[in-house]
């Protein structure tokens, strides 16, 4: 049998010991918190300090918000990955894989697969305690679970652009502290936590085309009998920036032999 024969037969194994050693690791580190407890008190303050004020405009902030909270756990989802793989490459534990035989792809892959477990189960904690509030499902199943499959989606290809910066980092702390910003500014300028017109008329289109305020909008149609014309706009931002995030992970992961 042929060395690349070899290594093609031994991809399977060598992804699930990877994937279980990164499952081991997320447990262990300060994933936990920033995907579960955080959202949670989150979604918990939010629905004590809004929910009779929005009731006033004729929103019901039970079906409103909880979109916006599995779009910012997403987002917590994908900044942990981050710092978890700048640990990998500072401890130079990506270089000691680059010198093994094993697939190019597998390194990456079992990265991306386990942060799309740890979305789901994130998305799930957050919509049990939605339902709970009075979060309901009301377009039938089949749109639930395009609702939880947008949201670990986009889990997936924030987390592989996550990933470039982290295999380029010399600092987990410092580029976790570096996404803090724009996580701040893409989720607070957006259609996450108000309406879009609660705007200012000049920050108006910047909220609507925000890519945050497309996943949100579609998965607040999702979850209710929305238009599906709220979902493409969603759809392609996902394309959009799994090509760009997922050619600059590929890159940062060559540079990084």
């Amino acid at each position: 049998m042929s060395t690349t024969t070899a290594v093609a037969a031994s991809g399977p194994r060598q992804f699930a010991v990877l994937a279980a050693r990164n499952l081991r690791q997320a447990r262990a580190g300060r994933s936990v918190g920033l995907t579960v407890v955080f959202p949670l008190t989150f979604f918990a303050g939010f629905m004590v300090v809004f929910q009779r004020l929005m009731s006033d405009y004729g929103i019901a902030y039970e079906q409103f918000l909880p979109p916006a909270i599995v779009v910012q756990t997403t987002a917590l989802v994908a900044m942990s990955a981050c710092y978890l793989i700048a640990g990998d490459a500072r401890s130079g534990l990506i270089a000691r894989y680059r010198t093994l035989p094993m697939s190019a792809v597998v390194v990456p892959l079992a990265r991306l697969v386990v942060d799309a477990a740890r979305a789901a189960v994130a998305v799930a904690v957050i919509l049990v305690a939605a339902v709970l509030v009075g979060f309901r499902f009301t377009a039938g199943a089949a749109r639930a679970a395009g609702f939880v499959a947008l949201a670990v989606g986009f889990a997936v290809v924030l987390a592989a652009g996550c990933a470039a910066l982290g295999l380029g980092a010399r600092d987990p702390e410092q580029v976790y502290s570096a996404l803090t910003l724009p996580y701040l500014v893409l989720t607070t300028v957006s259609t996450a936590f108000v309406p879009v017109d609660a705007f200012p008329g000049w920050l108006q289109p910047v909220v609507e085309v925000s890519p945050f305020s497309a996943q949100v909008d579609a998965l607040r149609a999702l979850s209710t009998e929305g238009a599906d014309e709220q979902v493409w706009p969603a759809l392609v931002w996902l394309l959009v920036l799994g090509l760009l995030f997922g050619a600059a992970a590929a890159r940062s992961f060559r540079r990084s032999r």
